[in-house]
């Protein structure tokens, strides 16, 4: 049992097998990854300041699974298999700086 794997499905509520965020995650590249990693983290901060200034009444929680969901649909890979390789291109472009 992989626990990141587990949390990241218990955090976007999906209950994906381990072997299949495997396959999702070689679906592709590492500067594939890295490109809609970063558009992820443009879209979430965007929108949870969005939300923090209009005050929409969405949780924070709610702009996150729909900005994991809508990235994740566009590559062909699930919101639980795109959190995790966000948590990991954080790691690696945080720790850069």
């Amino acid at each position: 049992m992989n626990m990141q794997y587990e949390i990241a499905k218990v955090v976007t509520k999906n209950q994906i097998t381990d072997e299949e965020i495997n396959k999702e995650l070689a679906l592709l590249s590492q500067k594939e990854w890295d490109e809609q990693c970063a558009l992820l983290d443009k879209m979430m901060k965007e929108h949870v300041k969005e939300n923090l200034i209009n005050h929409t009444g969405k949780l924070a929680e709610e702009i996150i699974l729909q900005d994991l969901t809508n990235v994740g649909a566009a590559n062909n890979v699930s919101k639980t298999t795109l959190w995790i390789a966000y948590l990991k291109w954080m790691e690696v472009e945080y720790s850069s700086r």
